[in-house]
């Protein structure tokens, strides 16, 4: 998805709707999911489901898009426009703001990235370790090849 697919999205749906918590969206359907899962378990219940393999690996050297707001997602805003290092492939399922939508048959690839501490926050800080990672699970499509 890009920023003008987010933006039809939030036309979509009336004001009204977007108040509160996702879970009180009637296109939130946390029964589905329950059932989707049942006897499998979230994530596992989306293996093979993301439409191919993935499209990074494990030592891929990523950025992570800057890309709009609409909704709650999983990836953390300090991450925005830094570069890190694909530690694993870690399972296929939708992404947060796919589920708010109600799009829970959408699965994509989601990685476990790391990125170092001083290119997220600086090295302002004299404590400040050289070797200080921060990882971070985030979905294929908010990533790209550094």
């Amino acid at each position: 998805m890009n920023k003008n697919d987010y933006a039809g999205l939030a036309m979509e749906v009336d004001a009204h709707e977007c108040s509160g918590k996702a879970v009180d969206s009637p296109m939130y359907d946390r029964l589905r999911i329950a059932e989707i899962a049942e006897g499998v378990g979230d994530p596992q219940c989306y293996k093979g489901k993301a439409g191919g393999p993935p499209r990074f690996k494990v030592g891929d050297q990523l950025r992570v898009k800057d890309l709009p707001d609409v909704f709650y997602n999983q990836t953390p805003g300090y991450t925005r426009g830094v570069a890190g290092t694909v530690l694993s492939v870690v399972y296929e399922s939708p992404t947060p703001e796919d589920e708010a939508w109600g799009r829970i048959n959408q699965a994509e690839w989601f990685y476990l990235v790391s990125f170092r501490h001083v290119d997220l926050w600086g090295a302002d800080d004299p404590d400040t370790n050289p070797n200080d990672t921060v990882q971070a699970e985030m979905p294929e499509r908010w990533l790209e090849p550094a």
